[in-house]
């Protein structure tokens, strides 16, 4: 038998080999004793710190009368015990952590409590300055989301030197989720009321608390502020309220995730500002034809009555950059006058400006009067020729004052300004669509209600106010089918003492006031807006018509706005009899001889804010023509005069975007537009 025999240096190597795994294998036992050492001497994962949910921090308001929910976060399985003051309720955290418990109502308000979150190997969480009393949400867009530092008129010094420790303030920041979420997406807390934290609050919702305080001075006052301006109502429903009213619901919220996705698959915001960029540019030059020379030839341009929207005179949805040209002719006194002004009203949104291809200014801003003052020397004797260049980015554009408003003016006694309203020449250059930004923001159904009061529920609240409607104004008709939907969803989630009040704020005075009667969409809006106050259980509206303003979609008087909703909540929620709750509102038209009698209620001492003849009153007839009725009080009545040629079956009151109306009662507060139907 033959043995093989190993090659001297194979030997060797195998020997060493042999040796590196005995010291390999030393060497790993010695490190897995080290670990194990390590181990036993380090201390156990700290579990997750208790913590109370967002609405429940130092100098909260908890809401008196009803049953009080708080809740917030633990270690899965952990015991939980909450105090406050002496009551004491226990629970355990759920397998996600959360929890939940429920104090019985306290009846007695005031301030000085404690509440204490104490939980098995967590350290102890304690608020203090807790009040009992009365919480609010304050809701809606920009009119509740303005504040001090947007311009106030009446109530400002208030608010610069007011200071109440019984008057807190919770602001829900602006945020925005496609799905709920349990937890508030930016930190917020309670604050006193000081001009330190008001100044950045909701001056409506400041003012309606300022009211109630002063009118029940042993009540502490919690407004809690959930407002984002531009929104739109359907934001503020859940998905399931919201595809309740609108059937097209599911393709519009899975339209609005397929271009979230899309959205980020593209780059997200660096692409999506790469873009807007590109597209600001064009727009930028979009429209190069130097059309201000006197000289150019626009003679193939079409015709067009100024003041009016790109919209009525190009159709719906037009953006773009429009030019217009009109001529005019001057004696030789008024082109050689010292001074003259050139007066285009508002434009929507920017200009650029021409006299005799000399420019004399250039505008951004939508709502900002056109003042220019014409350079001496640039006027001529006989003809005359004004350009201007206008953009539109997006909504509504074009030039959209008042006919009176577009003139030349000079200076001096006597001196006839020259009109410009009426026939212009104009060519429109439409822009390329606006990028879409795929970032989820308050104008996708149900964003800002996921993000900004799903985690507040099921908290104790005694009611809201609610300032909305101009970005849904071209709605009215449907609005209130939303509107229902929202309140009995709010209602259903959050926990209220006796049954939860909404109490609205009717849309403001604005735009133009017409010479003729007029079919306003913002008249129906407020109208709308009014009916939803009266047949909405628990509900009311605060009339704001008097207190508009022309070019301002925002009016700066917010106290008046803030008094009218606490009117309507000391008498309809609180049960003041003493308290008148608000301006005339219609009950019917009745149709007597050749007068129509409107009824009203609130109509003590009915009378008309100036003193003189009624004004706002309009009849229309069966083919929808409407025109001016003369009107005088009658007791808590008015009765409306009817030509013998003129059928009547609808009355109108204030039915315009600016009315000229002064109908008030007793307490000089107004009575807001209305239409009713005529009964025989």
């Amino acid at each position: 038998m033959t043995s093989k025999t190993q090659h001297p240096d194979a030997q060797a190597l195998s020997c060493a080999t042999h040796a590196l795994s005995c010291a390999t294998q030393a060497l790993s036992c010695s490190i897995l004793a080290i670990v194990a050492a390590v181990s036993l001497c380090a201390p156990a994962a700290e579990p997750p710190a208790a913590a109370f949910a967002a609405p429940f921090t130092s100098h909260a308001v908890l809401q008196r009368d009803c049953p009080l929910p708080v809740w917030g976060t633990a270690a899965p399985g952990a015991s939980v015990e909450v105090a406050l003051d002496g009551q004491i309720e226990r629970t355990t955290a759920g397998d996600d952590g959360a929890w939940s418990v429920t104090f019985p109502p306290h009846t007695e308000p005031g301030a000085g409590h404690t509440m204490v979150l104490r939980t098995e190997g967590s350290t102890a969480v304690a608020l203090d300055d807790i009040a009992i009393g009365d919480v609010w949400l304050c809701s809606g867009q920009s009119n509740m989301d303005m504040n001090y530092g947007w311009g106030l008129t009446r109530g400002k010094e208030d608010m610069e030197t007011a200071s109440d420790p019984m008057m807190r303030l919770f602001d829900d920041h602006n945020a925005a989720s496609l799905e709920p979420l349990s937890a508030l997406a930016k930190p917020a807390s309670w604050t006193h009321s000081d001009f330190g934290h008001s100044k950045t609050f909701s001056a409506c919702g400041w003012f309606f608390g300022q009211a109630l305080r002063k009118a029940m001075p042993d009540v502490p006052i919690g407004l809690i502020e959930a407002s984002w301006s531009g929104s739109p109502i359907k934001t503020w429903l859940s998905k399931e309220a919201y595809c309740g009213v609108d059937p097209g619901c599911e393709p519009a919220y899975r339209a609005a995730l397929a271009n979230v996705a899309d959205y980020e698959a593209r780059g997200g915001k660096a692409e999506f500002g790469r873009r807007m960029a590109l597209w600001t540019e064009e727009c930028a030059t979009r429209g190069d034809i130097h059309a201000e020379a006197p000289g150019y030839d626009d003679s193939a341009w079409r015709e067009v009555s100024l003041p009016s929207s790109f919209e009525a005179q190009f159709g719906g949805g037009f953006d773009g950059c429009v030019w217009y040209r009109r001529e005019f002719h001057l004696t030789q006194e008024q082109a050689a006058a010292p001074t003259a002004v050139l007066a285009l009203g508002p434009i929507d949104d920017d200009d650029e400006t021409w006299v005799n291809g000399t420019s004399v200014g250039s505008t951004k801003g939508w709502t900002i009067e056109r003042q220019y003052k014409v350079p001496q020397g640039v006027l001529r004797e006989g003809r005359n020729v004004v350009a201007i260049r206008a953009k539109d980015y997006s909504g509504g554009g074009g030039l959209w004052g008042k006919p009176g408003g577009m003139a030349l003016s000079f200076g001096g006694e006597g001196a006839e300004a020259v009109p410009l309203a009426g026939k212009w020449r104009a060519s429109p250059f439409k822009f390329d669509p606006r990028p879409v930004s795929g970032e989820v923001d308050c104008w996708i159904a149900t964003a800002c209600y996921n993000a900004m009061l799903h985690p507040l529920f099921p908290m104790a609240l005694k009611g809201a106010i609610w300032y909305q409607g101009c970005t849904d104004v071209n709605m009215a008709p449907r609005y209130g089918g939303f509107f229902r939907a929202m309140v009995d969803d709010w209602r259903a989630h959050f926990t209220h003492p006796d049954g939860m009040p909404v109490y609205i704020v009717q849309l403001a005075a604005y735009l133009e006031t017409h010479g003729e009667p007029y079919d306003s969409r913002w008249a129906m809006m407020r109208w709308e807006q009014t009916k939803l106050g009266e047949n909405v259980e628990r509900s009311g509206t605060a009339v704001a018509i008097d207190i508009g303003d022309h070019t301002n979609i925002h009016p700066k008087d917010k106290k008046t706005v803030g008094e009218r909703l606490a009117r309507l909540a000391l008498a309809r929620t609180y049960g003041r009899k003493d308290i008148v709750e608000a301006g005339p509102i219609p009950l019917s038209a009745a149709q007597t001889g050749d007068r129509i009698l409107v009824a009203f209620k609130n109509a003590a001492g009915l009378a008309t804010s100036d003193g003189g003849p009624v004004k706002g009153f309009q009849i229309v007839d069966a083919s929808g023509k409407a025109v001016w009725a003369e009107a005088r009080i009658v007791g808590e009545s008015v009765a409306v005069a009817m030509p013998p040629d003129f059928s009547a079956v609808r009355v109108r009151y204030a039915w315009d975007d600016y009315p000229e109306c002064n109908l008030v009662n007793g307490e000089a507060l107004p009575a807001g537009p209305f239409e009713l139907e005529v009964q025989p």
